[in-house]
C-alpha cells in the first residue's frame, strides 16, 4: 500500500522537475537572446558615428558607447564623478543645464556645444536628447554629431564672403567715381599738337608711361595737366584699372585725409560708417593728385610714407594697409619756392620730382591753335544742335594774336561762347579778345646800378633771344637759365615779356 501510494508522489516530483528543467531551458534560450541582442545592441552604439549617452536625474552617465570615451578622451572609470557642463567649455554651462530642464519638461531638446576633451582639445558638436523611461524612472538619452567639419566650411564661406563684400565695396566705390567722372569728356587718346614743344611732351609722355615710377606734371592752369595724366594711364600697364583723381585744392583740410586714407565708423564727428579712401580704391592702378601744391603740411609726411613704403592708416584705425599704387601728381605752383618758404616738404618734393613733365603754356605753342579750335567746335556744336563750317580769317588771327591767359580751357570757353553766338555756320566771337595789360615795371632811377627786378627782366631777354624763345626742352631757356619752365613763365608773366610776332 505505501509503495502504491508513493509512486504518484515521485510522477509528480518527476514532472514538477522536467517542468523545471524546460522552464530554466526557456530562460537559458531567452537569456542568450537578450545576451545575443545586447550584444547587437552595443556594436550598434558603439559604432554609431557620434556619441550616445544615457544621463539619470542625478545626474550620473549610466550608459555611453566606445565613441563617447574616444572623443572625451576620459575613461568609464572617471565617468561617475563627472558632471553633464564637465564637458563642455564654461561658458555653455549655463546652456546646458538649461536644454537638461527644457527635455524634462518637453521631452526633447536640439542644441550646438562646444565639447572639449581631457587634453583641452575643443570640438564642436550638434545634441539631440529626449526623455525617456529605464526602470519606471524618468532619464535622458541623448546623441551628439562631430560638426567640426562643417565649422571649418562655414569659416571659409564666412571668409569667402567677407572676401566678396570687400570686393563688392570696392566695385561700387569705383562705380560711385566713375559715375561721377562720366560727367567729364575727356579725348586722353587723341591729345592735339604738332607744335614742337608739343612734340617733346608726346615723346617724353611715351617714355614715361610704361614705367610705375611717380611723375609730376607741371604746368600753368588749362594746359591739360588732367589730359596728360590721363593719356599717361591709358598707356601704362594699369590701364584696365580706372584712373583714380584727387583735387588737394577742392578739399578743405580736414577732409582731404579721410578723402586719401579713409576712415573708419566713428573716427569722427559724422563718420556714421566705414569710408573706402583713395588709396585703397586705386590699389594696382594711378592716383592723379591734381594741385599737389596745396596738400597741407600735416599731410604731406603720410603721403610720403605711402609713396616710399606703400603704407598707411585709415583714420581711427590702428591697422596698417598696404597699397600697390602708382601716383601721377600735377601742379601750377612753383614747388621749389614753396620749399625755400617751408611750404613744403624737400623731400616730398624730391620723392615726386622723379620724372618732371612740363606743359608748355598756350601762348608757346600758336601753331597748335588751329587744329584746337577745329577740335572743340566739332565736340562742341554736337552738343549744342549747331553747324559750323567756317571759320573766318580775322577770327582765327584774334585767336592766335591772343596770349590765353587760362591756357586751352580759356580757350574752349571762348569757342563755346562763339558757337552760342554765331548765328550762321560761320563763327562768330562772342566779344574782341583783349590782353591782359603787363603789370608795370619800376621806373629806372638816378642810380647807375639796375635794380634787381630789372636786371633779372634783361637777363631773362637774353636767353629767350639766344635760345629763339624755345621755352623748354634741352638747349630751351629754362635749360639755359636752369630753372623750371613753369618758373621761367611765371617770371615772364611778372615782367610782361611776350613772344614777338616774328617767332610765333
Amino acid at each position: 500500500m505505501e509503495k502504491s501510494a508513493e509512486k504518484p508522489k515521485i510522477k509528480n516530483l518527476k514532472n514538477t522537475i522536467a517542468n523545471l528543467n524546460r522552464e530554466i531551458s526557456r530562460l537559458s534560450q531567452k537569456n542568450e537572446t537578450l545576451t545575443a541582442e545586447k550584444k547587437m545592441l552595443d556594436e550598434i552604439l558603439d559604432n554609431l558615428p557620434g556619441t550616445f549617452y544615457i544621463w539619470d536625474e542625478r545626474p550620473q552617465l549610466i550608459r555611453w558607447n566606445r565613441r563617447h570615451e574616444e572623443i572625451t578622451e576620459y575613461s568609464g572609470d572617471e565617468y561617475p564623478n563627472m558632471l553633464p557642463t564637465d564637458f563642455f567649455i564654461k561658458r555653455e554651462h549655463r546652456a546646458i543645464e538649461a536644454a537638461i530642464q527644457r527635455v524634462y519638461a518637453e521631452g526633447e531638446t536640439t542644441l550646438e556645444a562646444t565639447l572639449v576633451t581631457k587634453s583641452g582639445k575643443k570640438v564642436p558638436h550638434v545634441y539631440t536628447a529626449v526623455r525617456t523611461m529605464i526602470d519606471q524612472k524618468p532619464v535622458l538619452m541623448g546623441f551628439g554629431i562631430d560638426i567640426s567639419e562643417r565649422k571649418d566650411a562655414e569659416r571659409q564661406l564666412r571668409k569667402a564672403y567677407s572676401e566678396i563684400k570687400k570686393l563688392k565695396n570696392q566695385l561700387e566705390a569705383e562705380c560711385t567715381y566713375l559715375g561721377e567722372e562720366i560727367k567729364l569728356i575727356h579725348d586722353y587718346s587723341h591729345i592735339i599738337g604738332e607744335s614742337e614743344v608739343m612734340k617733346y611732351v608726346m615723346y617724353s609722355m611715351e617714355q614715361i608711361a610704361p614705367t610705375d615710377t611717380t611723375v609730376m606734371i607741371l604746368g600753368e592752369s588749362g594746359t591739360g595737366k588732367e589730359l596728360i595724366a590721363r593719356a599717361i594711364h591709358h598707356n601704362s600697364n594699369r590701364k584696365k584699372r580706372p584712373l583714380i583723381k584727387v583735387d588737394c585744392a577742392a578739399l578743405p583740410a580736414n577732409l582731404i585725409e579721410s578723402e586719401l586714407f579713409g576712415h573708419e565708423r566713428g573716427a569722427f564727428t559724422g563718420a556714421v560708417e566705414k569710408r573706402v579712401g583713395r588709396f585703397e580704391l586705386a590699389d594696382g592702378a594711378t592716383l592723379f593728385l591734381d594741385e599737389i601744391g596745396e596738400l597741407p603740411l600735416e599731410l604731406q609726411k603720410k603721403l610720403l610714407r605711402v609713396l616710399q613704403d606703400g603704407e598707411y592708416e585709415r583714420l581711427g584705425s590702428a591697422r596698417v594697409m598696404h597699397t600697390d599704387v602708382r601716383v601721377i601728381a600735377a601742379t601750377n605752383r612753383d614747388l621749389e619756392a614753396d620749399v625755400l618758404r617751408g611750404r613744403f616738404r624737400k623731400d616730398l618734393w624730391y620723392r615726386l620730382n622723379i620724372l618732371p613733365l612740363s606743359l608748355p603754356p598756350l601762348r608757346d605753342r600758336v601753331d597748335d591753335i588751329p587744329p584746337l579750335v577745329d577740335a572743340i567746335i566739332s565736340k562742341v556744336q554736337r552738343r549744342l544742335g549747331k553747324q559750323i563750317r567756317k571759320i573766318p580769317k580775322e577770327v582765327m588771327e584774334q585767336l592766335m594774336a591772343y596770349s590765353w591767359p587760362g591756357n586751352v580751357r580759356e580757350l574752349e570757353n571762348v569757342i563755346e561762347r562763339a558757337v552760342i553766338f554765331s548765328e550762321s555756320n560761320s563763327l562768330k566771337l562772342a566779344a574782341p579778345l583783349k590782353n591782359l595789360q603787363p603789370a608795370k615795371t619800376p621806373e629806372p632811377s638816378d642810380s647807375p646800378f639796375q635794380s634787381l627786378f630789372e636786371m633779372e627782366k634783361s637777363h631773362i631777354l637774353m636767353a629767350l633771344e639766344k635760345t629763339h624763345w624755345n621755352v623748354t626742352g634741352k638747349g630751351g631757356a629754362a635749360d639755359l637759365l636752369r630753372i623750371n619752365p613753369s618758373t621761367l613763365r611765371g617770371r615772364m608773366r611778372k615782367h610782361g615779356i611776350r613772344r614777338p610776332a616774328t617767332h610765333s
